[in-house]
């Protein structure tokens, strides 16, 4: 019994040092016990949520349907559910976006499982967050008007007489005429995060060929880069419903990466194979690959990999979290398989659907 009690209060002492507010929830979703953060942070004290049942707490402020499904749906299935977010009101604390954890527990002696619910407050941070998408917004759309502009001015002095017959003049005016270009395409990332970040991204599906588009991008990247070859070979035609210029980005970001993260590599291989339900875009490159603890973090905004090689490679970390992005609105998975110093093979699915079709 000794050890028993023991345990017991190692677990309580546990529960009362995480900063999240906890509950332990018994089978039939009555409060066990809840920690310190969560009595500080609802208002609430022993004698109103232990032996209470979760929907009646606070006067019913846990009632909420999301939290119904996760509790009565998700959890009995999978014996457990991470990151959920949920949006509401609460009386005393007003309005709060939480990220729910639970899990089942199983104790031996014990007529059923109980369930630890984890119960983060990320209010602040989406406010941040959605405040630095206002900023971005902003500034993209403050930026758009002279970068056009600029880029226009460029364009014409290039023509003029007096450019044209200085080669010295001319040389510069195409820099920096290839500097303007990459500032639109550094304006129009933001605008695609913004845009992504506040569900404001149209698409525009329409059915197209998916191996002329590959074979398009790729032909581009040919007579562009003369430092890797980019091979694709695709013996069948693969129709499929989907945004053209949206998956056209997605290519020119994964080729690029690619072609970026393998200076020492000669070639980058990219590959189209259809199924029945689905498509899957291969996109394989022999260069620095990306270390385990990374591999996880890659699609997030702004993340650069911290290698000494990698952070001498330009860029802001935001293509494959937009490819990222694009490809879940577009309901298929992207992911990677990588080994450091081997290179990396990345990977796309997109659904085929009722409206696409594979000619032989």
């Amino acid at each position: 019994m000794k050890s028993i009690k023991d345990s017991l209060n190692f677990a309580e002492a546990i529960m009362d040092t995480v900063r999240e507010p906890l509950i332990v929830l018994n089978p039939d979703l009555c409060v066990i016990s809840a920690n310190r953060s969560f009595y500080k942070i609802f208002h609430s004290n022993k004698t109103d949520t232990e032996n209470k049942y979760i929907y009646k707490l606070g006067n019913g402020q846990w009632d909420n349907p999301k939290l119904r499904h996760l509790l009565e749906n998700i959890l009995p299935s999978k014996s457990f559910f991470q990151d959920f977010e949920i949006e509401h009101k609460f009386p005393q604390i007003g309005t709060r976006v939480v990220l729910l954890n639970a899990r089942k527990v199983f104790q031996k002696n014990s007529n059923g499982p109980m369930i630890l619910l984890a119960i983060e407050d990320i209010t602040e941070k989406k406010q941040l967050d959605r405040q630095k998408d206002d900023f971005i917004a902003i500034a993209s759309h403050e930026l758009k008007t002279p970068v056009t502009s600029i880029k226009l001015y460029t364009q014409i002095l290039q023509k003029h007489p007096l450019i044209t017959s200085d080669e010295r003049a001319s040389d510069m005016l195409t820099k920096m005429d290839t500097q303007m270009n990459r500032l639109m395409e550094l304006v129009a990332s933001f605008m695609n995060v913004y845009k992504l970040q506040t569900g404001k991204l149209r698409l525009r599906r329409t059915t197209f060929s998916l191996d002329e588009l590959i074979s398009e991008v790729v032909g581009n990247f040919q007579y562009t880069i003369t430092s890797h070859s980019v091979i694709f070979t695709c013996d069948k035609k693969v129709k499929i419903f989907a945004d053209n210029a949206r998956i056209n980005q997605v290519l020119v970001n994964l080729i690029s990466n690619a072609i970026k993260y393998s200076p020492d590599a000669k070639k980058v291989i990219v590959s189209l194979k259809a199924e029945t339900r689905k498509v899957t875009v291969t996109i394989q490159d022999f260069g620095m690959g990306i270390p385990k603890e990374e591999q996880d973090k890659i699609y997030e905004r702004f993340f650069r990999a911290k290698g000494k090689k990698e952070g001498k490679i330009p860029g802001l970390g935001l293509g494959l979290f937009i490819s990222s992005e694009i490809i879940k609105q577009l309901n298929g998975e992207l992911w990677v398989k990588s080994t450091e110093g081997k290179g990396s093979t990345f990977y796309f699915t997109l659904p085929r659907g009722k409206q696409t079709k594979m000619l032989n």
